[in-house]
């Protein structure tokens, strides 16, 4: 015990500070685990629960087909959702122009209602086929201007 006594008082300054250490350290490693694996097993957290509260159907989509096919230059429509993204693939025949493309696909989020568009990011691919073929791409945020916005690469035409 006199040892115990006499290690205290002659290091008691170093024994307080590595018991702060050791204290800060496990303090750390916790924190350190909790923030970097957290506790959800989803890879997306809570961040896709919204879309929940605004699902989207099979219907909507074919209804989004069978507009766009109205117009005659389109050859095909697809749609794939991942997350709160819809994809929208457009193919148009051989010798649309971009901004005939462009307005055929500036259709598309007004068949959407309100919430989805509050909800939803979607993006464009729209392209040709052929000897003039074009590929190009835009978005329209849920929490952007409402517009759809298309890459600035320079799109070369016949």
């Amino acid at each position: 015990m006199n040892k115990i006594k006499k290690i205290w008082t002659e290091n008691k300054i170093l024994l307080v500070l590595a018991i702060i250490l050791i204290i800060c350290l496990v303090i750390f490693i916790s924190v350190s685990v909790t923030y970097f694996y957290g506790s959800s097993s989803d890879k997306y957290g809570n961040r896709l629960d919204v879309i929940k509260d605004v699902p989207l159907n099979d219907q909507l989509f074919k209804d989004i087909k069978d507009e766009l096919s109205k117009d005659q230059a389109v050859l095909k429509t697809e749609i794939e959702t991942k997350g709160k993204i819809v994809y929208t693939t457009i193919t148009f025949v051989e010798g649309t122009k971009v901004d005939d493309a462009k307005k055929v696909a500036e259709i598309v989020p007004t068949l959407y209602n309100e919430d989805e568009l509050a909800v939803y990011d979607l993006q464009f691919t729209i392209k040709s086929e052929g000897e003039n073929a074009f590929t190009l791409m835009g978005a329209r945020n849920s929490n952007g201007s409402g517009v759809i916005v298309w890459n600035n690469k320079a799109v070369q035409e016949g």
